[in-house]
């Protein structure tokens, strides 16, 4: 059965048709290529080794329970995608293309002492799904730990293979720590992605955006992955990062640290987190009804490829009676929206102006909903966007 929308049979668009099929209440979706793909080449200031395996630009970071057909899919769709763990290692087996994170440095229960390369299995594993670029299966770097982060970078750097040393570090590596970090990247020269662990969002501690572009910009020629990241991954590559793997959900997006619940927390917010392009910030579907009670339904106004200028609240609607398949529509939004906004950005004859206007934008957006009695923060990694200017816009502090 097709689940037919708003402008006619399934969601088309210039890459091709999304087409969402239910059987019982599982959703499936299928991207089918119509038209040539669109290559977005992010404006060269500075020469940039080349990373064989993928291509320089933004793509999707899944979750290791997606289905074969819908990777395979997003593939033929984004060119590339990354899936994580053991499960995305037999996922990236059948889907051609797929890079496998071993994802190592995600806290897990453990009956023994923690050891750093103990053995190759990850490489095999790698190897054995024919993968066209080696992640390395570093666990987390501790701040200080220059020892760590030499041994990291040093990873299978014996291999034929193209590899990606793969860094999990804190905010602290790009503030305090950004010099030594620096330092022995430069002397290992190998390209590395980083996934910024953190309970939360790293980008929001004072500093790590502009820490982040300083360290790429010191690194180059050597290419700089942005790994597990959300749409700050955009601005990254506007300002010369190589790559960034912007996550589908909100698991996905960042690289985790424990976190405990309070005790008693029953009340805990399940519903999906969405990319709401007007805001240029993330919203739980749960909180996006407020907008339509204010009258603001051009906030909820979405034109990407799944959504066909339908609004946010039904995926809303559906995470309220299906949350299952309510998140998956809310991911597959997400991966539309951030394709849709890494185009203009990474389009545009400045994509660092492109994408300080972005944020500005939503942060004006956000301001006027104050005069509607709807009060939404300026989360601290925009601020640290806007902060930073642009070649045409100055420094200037956000109040």
């Amino acid at each position: 059965m097709i689940l037919r929308c708003p402008n006619g049979n399934g969601v088309s668009s210039g890459m091709g048709y999304l087409w969402q099929l239910t059987s019982g209440s599982v959703l499936r979706f299928l991207f089918v290529p119509r038209y040539p793909k669109l290559k977005i080449i992010p404006l060269v200031l500075a020469p940039q080794l080349p990373l064989h395996g993928i291509a320089s630009g933004v793509f999707p970071y899944l979750g290791g329970s997606v289905s074969v057909d819908l990777l395979r899919s997003v593939v033929m769709a984004y060119e590339s995608a990354i899936v994580p763990g053991r499960q995305g290692a037999k996922l990236a087996a059948k889907a051609p293309g797929v890079l496998i994170d071993p994802a190592v440095y995600v806290p897990q229960a453990r009956t023994e002492a923690e050891t750093l390369f103990d053995y190759d299995d990850w490489l095999m594993r790698q190897r054995a799904a024919g993968v066209p670029l080696i992640l390395t299966d570093t666990p987390r770097i501790p701040n200080r730990d220059i020892s760590a982060l030499r041994k990291a970078l040093a990873r299978w750097d014996m291999i034929d293979e193209p590899t990606l040393v793969v860094l999990p570090i804190e905010p602290w590596w790009l503030r305090e720590g950004l010099p030594d970090l620096i330092e022995e990247v430069r002397a290992a020269g190998r390209p590395v992605a980083v996934v910024l662990l953190h309970r939360y969002n790293g980008l929001d501690i004072k500093g790590a955006v502009a820490g982040l572009l300083k360290f790429a910009a010191a690194v180059r020629p050597l290419p700089v992955v942005l790994l597990r990241s959300d749409i700050s991954a955009v601005g990254a590559v506007a300002h010369q990062a190589f790559a960034g793997f912007v996550g589908w959900s909100a698991n996905s997006r960042h690289g985790p640290l424990p976190m405990r619940r309070p005790d008693g927390d029953d009340e805990r917010d399940e519903s999906p987190s969405v990319l709401v392009p007007a805001l240029n910030d993330y919203v739980k579907t749960s909180k996006l009804s407020v907008f339509a009670r204010i009258r603001r339904m051009d906030v909820l106004r979405c034109d990407d490829r799944v959504c066909r200028g339908d609004s946010l609240l039904r995926i809303a609607d559906l995470s309220e009676t299906d949350l299952r398949n309510g998140r998956m529509l809310a991911c597959l939004h997400n991966l539309a929206s951030t394709e849709q906004l890494a185009r203009r950005v990474l389009a545009a004859a400045d994509p660092r102006e492109a994408w300080w206007e972005t944020c500005n934008a939503g942060a004006r957006s956000i301001a006027s909903l104050a005069g509607s009695g709807v009060s939404l923060p300026l989360h601290r990694w925009l601020r640290q966007w806007l902060e930073l200017g642009s070649p045409a816009h100055d420094y200037r502090p956000v109040g």
